[in-house]
C-alpha cells in the first residue's frame, strides 16, 4: 500500500548551485550526497544510455528532493518548463502569509513575474523559478503555526492532456481517489499568478498523508501531448511514492498493465522500482528497508511536520463544519 509522497525528483545542470539554492531558506536540509554508476542495471532501471550522475538526497518538511546532476545533460533537448505544459510541472513550498520566503528566494537566484497575490481563497499565491527556470509554487496560509519558521512541502503539480485519464491512474496507483475538483478561468486574478492572459483550465487534488498530488489541464493556452520524459533531461523528474509493501504493490500495477522499467530491487537502505504514468511521466515507488532511511511516518513525527499536520487538520476540518452546517 502506498503510504505518502516520500520525494520528488529534480534532474539539474549545477548540482552544487541547485544545493545553495535550495537550502538557502532552510526548505530542505542536506541529508547526502551519492553517485549513480553507469552499470548496466541503472540504465535499464533508468532508461537511460548513460546514467552516471552525480546526486544529493534534500530533507525538508513533510517532504523530500531528490536531485540530480547527469553526465549526459547537456546533449539533450530540454523540456518545455511553461506553466501549460504537460508534465511534472511544479512543487509548492507552503508558509505563513507574508512575504518573507519569496524575498528570501528571489535574493539566493529565482525570478519571478510578479509578488505574492490573493485568489480569495484566504491564502496568498505566487509562481517563481529558481535560478535554472523550474518553476515552484510559494503559496502563504492563515493557518500556519506561529512557531514554525520553516517552509514544507505542500503539493506536486502535474499538467495534463488528459486530467481524467491522469487522475484515474494516480488514484489506482495510490488508492486515494480525488477529492475535489473545479474548472476556473478566465480571470484577472488567474492571470496574474500565472503571468499570462485569458488563461482557463480545470483542476483536481488527492490528498496524501503528507502532501497532495495536484493535477491540472489548461483549455487556454491548451495543454498539448508531449514525448515522454527523459529522466536525464533538466527539470523535475519523477515523483517518488512509498510503499509499505513493494512486493504488492509491484505485482498490483503488474496485474493491471501499468509500464514498469523493471521489478523492485535494493538501493542503499531502501527497494525500490520506477514506471511511467499515461503521459509518460517517471513515477518511483520506494520501501525503506532500515530505520536509516526517512520515512512518511518519520515525517509526520518529526517536530515541524507533526505541527504542521495538526495545524492544516483542524483548519480543514473547520472548513468541513462550515460546509455541513451551510
Amino acid at each position: 500500500m502506498i503510504t505518502g509522497l516520500h520525494h520528488i525528483g529534480l534532474s539539474v545542470l549545477n548540482l552544487d548551485a541547485a544545493i545553495d539554492f535550495y537550502t538557502s531558506q532552510h526548505a530542505y536540509n542536506l541529508s547526502y550526497l551519492f553517485d549513480v554508476e553507469d552499470s548496466a542495471s541503472n540504465r535499464a532501471i533508468l532508461q537511460l544510455d548513460n546514467a552516471s550522475a552525480r546526486g544529493a538526497f534534500l530533507q525538508g518538511s513533510l517532504g523530500c528532493l531528490e536531485l540530480f546532476e547527469y553526465a549526459c545533460r547537456t546533449e539533450i533537448i530540454p523540456e518545455d518548463k511553461a506553466v501549460y505544459s504537460a508534465g511534472i510541472r511544479h512543487i509548492c513550498l507552503q508558509s505563513e502569509i507574508s512575504d518573507r520566503l519569496y524575498d528570501g528566494l528571489v535574493a539566493a537566484g529565482a525570478t519571478s513575474h510578479a509578488r505574492p497575490a490573493g485568489l480569495g481563497t484566504g491564502n496568498s499565491y505566487v509562481y517563481i523559478r529558481d535560478p535554472e527556470g523550474n518553476l515552484l509554487e510559494l503559496e502563504g496560509t492563515p493557518w500556519a503555526p506561529a512557531d514554525v519558521h520553516r517552509p514544507w512541502f505542500a503539493h506536486v503539480a502535474l499538467v495534463t492532456p488528459d486530467i481524467r485519464k491522469l487522475t484515474d491512474f494516480y488514484a489506482l496507483l495510490t488508492g486515494i481517489e480525488i477529492h475535489r475538483q473545479g474548472s476556473f478561468g478566465p480571470s484577472p486574478k488567474f492571470d496574474h499568478v500565472a503571468g499570462l492572459s485569458d488563461i482557463c483550465f480545470t483542476g483536481a487534488w488527492s490528498r496524501l498523508a503528507n502532501a497532495e498530488l495536484e493535477f491540472w489541464c489548461y483549455a487556454h493556452p491548451p495543454t498539448l501531448p508531449r514525448d515522454r520524459r527523459n529522466l536525464a533531461a533538466p527539470g523535475w523528474n519523477h515523483i517518488c511514492f512509498e510503499s509499505d509493501n513493494i512486493e504488492a504493490d509491484y505485482a498490483r500495477l503488474m496485474a493491471h498493465g501499468v509500464e514498469l522499467h523493471g521489478p523492485p530491487h535494493a538501493f542503499g537502505n531502501a527497494r525500490l522500482f520506477f514506471g511511467r504514468d499515461p503521459d509518460g511521466n517517471v513515477f518511483e515507488v520506494l520501501q525503506p528497508s532500515t530505520d536509516k532511511q526517512l520515512t512518511v511516518a518519520a515525517m509526520l513525527q518529526e517536530a515541524n511536520g507533526h505541527k504542521v499536520d495538526a495545524a492544516r487538520t483542524a483548519y480543514r476540518d473547520g472548513l468541513a463544519a462550515t460546509v455541513t452546517e451551510a
